[in-house]
């Protein structure tokens, strides 16, 4: 055996990226192998059913799963040699095992579990996160078996409203001692019995760092519980979605010394104008990143408002991450293109270090802004001035190619830079919408005083055909989504390609000098 192997780090680096076929050949390949392999092999479960069938075949009856057979103490044995080295089960890209969609698990199957072990704490020592999303309340049973005191990380989707079954499973967690770090909640439609019921819950989970609720959570009666969870860093709140109007109450962030005390990293699915009140509610706030996704449309004065209430009371914010999916452009003056203006008030904001804005309009700017930014942001990493990649936009609303070099001179730490070129920049002409995407690498350690301009990624993806990859300048182009007919198409694309591969090698070696 080679000696790099016979140590334990490598052969764990090399186990873990390795393939499940893999890792279980290397199990049966020598001694000093298998326990490591069988560990990697085990440490992450997308489905619960070969759990249970290391106990016993499962076979279906009716519209259930039961064990095929009585089991004995070696079935036991078996099931705690594998069992105990799985550290997450996620069973959301779970599909329907056998085939069998409308079959749940048996409610003897759980009673087998308990009989043999009443508190469960055996059964998964190493568990330590949990991820479900069951399609009916039937599939939610079967996580009563997985909640041992050890998992730290709990998240729960339904796209159906099963507000008390959730609850009912939550309500075990203080019982059997599981205090979460990590818990998320996703549901389309919260009950108010649900909502005054959650506090209560929650006020037990003194251990909370991330939180994640539903559409409509953000109660008063929660939210003041939250505030008072001394170890809550990231707080997501889903304050409607696309299909619901927006809720009007429930939205008292009283931010002082002694609410929040260590919140640092905020997230609200809300519309602008109710962000503004909320963002001000505090003016000492420890929070370093704030993302905001409005789905609704808003006006100019409304932009303008929010980011001038954020930039003045929140100043010391590292992340400012936007997603303005308007779907109307009837309350903005321009069609083409958002002022960078409208954004200009964030420049306050000086320990900024990543900015992403992504609208329905693309952000317009000029050498003048460019400069602004570089000299307001001087630790800025990265920035994203982009267009949603669902709406198409014209190709005149897009910013010329030697923009590049601008941020490759003006910027010192700049890491990734996300922008929409103009078409027209690279010698094309088409009546065809097009979206313009550059993702340009500046290099993470440049030598001093200089930057290391490495890479230049360019994307197109027109709206009525398929899509063009490119990578690093290359003129190789791959065809997606386009019928084998329409070779003109194809022709079309493949020429843009190679014009902006012409274009892109000229902005490289403009920038040289830089690297």
């Amino acid at each position: 055996m080679n000696s790099a192997l016979a140590i334990p780090e490598i052969l764990d680096e090399i186990l873990q990226l390795a393939t499940p076929s893999t890792q279980a050949a290397a199990a049966q390949t020598c001694q000093h192998w298998s326990d490591r392999s069988l560990r990697w092999l085990w440490r992450d479960m997308e489905s619960f059913y070969p759990l249970l069938e290391l106990l016993s075949p499962l076979t279906c009856i009716g519209d259930t799963w039961e064990f095929s057979s009585d089991l004995s103490t070696s079935d036991w044995n078996r099931f705690s040699r594998y069992a105990t080295r799985i550290h997450s089960l996620d069973t959301t890209l779970n599909s329907p095992y056998q085939g069998r969609e409308d079959c749940v698990v048996s409610p003897r199957i759980l009673q087998e579990f308990i009989l043999h072990c009443p508190t469960l704490d055996s059964m998964f020592p190493k568990l330590t996160k949990v991820v479900w999303e069951p399609k009916t309340a039937a599939n939610l049973h079967p996580i009563l078996l997985f909640l041992v005191p050890t998992v730290k990380s709990l998240h729960l989707s339904c796209r159906r409203p099963l507000g008390e079954e959730f609850i009912s499973i939550l309500k075990v967690l203080g019982p059997r001692g599981i205090y979460l770090t990590d818990f998320e909640l996703t549901m389309r439609v919260c009950g108010q019995d649900f909502l005054d019921r959650l506090p209560a819950i929650l006020e037990d989970q003194k251990t909370l760092t991330s939180i994640a609720l539903p559409p409509h959570s953000a109660t008063r009666a929660i939210v003041a519980v939250l505030g008072q969870l001394p170890s809550l860093k990231k707080y997501t709140s889903n304050i409607y979605t696309e299909f619901q109007a927006p809720l009007e109450v429930g939205m008292e962030f009283d931010w002082n010394n002694d609410t929040f005390p260590s919140l640092e990293r905020l997230t609200l699915y809300t519309p602008l104008a109710n962000a503004s009140g909320l963002v001000t509610k505090s003016h000492q706030s420890r929070l370093r990143h704030l993302a905001l996704v409005d789905r609704k449309p808003f006006s100019n004065s409304e932009l303008l408002t929010f980011c001038s209430s954020l930039s003045a009371s929140q100043p010391c914010l590292t992340v400012i991450d936007l997603s303005l999916y308007s779907f109307t452009t009837t309350t903005m003056i321009s069609t083409q293109s958002i002022p960078f203006n409208y954004f200009r008030s964030l420049l306050r904001c000086a320990a900024l270090e990543r900015l992403l804005i992504e609208s329905h309009l693309a952000v317009g700017y000029g050498d003048n802004d460019i400069a602004a930014m570089a000299s307001s942001w001087p630790n800025l990493q990265v920035l994203a001035l982009c267009s949603s990649p669902a709406i198409s936009i014209g190709s005149d609303a897009g910013q010329p190619l030697r923009s590049v070099g601008t941020f490759a001179r003006s910027f010192h730490r700049l890491a990734q830079l996300g922008i929409y070129v103009n078409s027209l920049d690279v010698g094309l002409t088409s009546d065809i919408h097009h979206r313009r995407f550059a993702d340009i690498n500046f290099g993470t350690s440049p030598p001093p005083g200089s930057e290391d301009v490495a890479s230049l990624y360019l994307a197109d993806e027109i709206a009525i055909g398929g899509t063009i990859r490119g990578e690093k300048g290359d003129d190789h182009v791959e065809c997606l989504d386009s019928n084998e007919s329409d070779e003109r198409e194809c022709r079309y694309r493949a020429a843009y390609w190679s014009r902006v591969s012409t274009r892109v090698q000229e902005i490289h070696a403009s920038t040289s000098h830089l690297m």
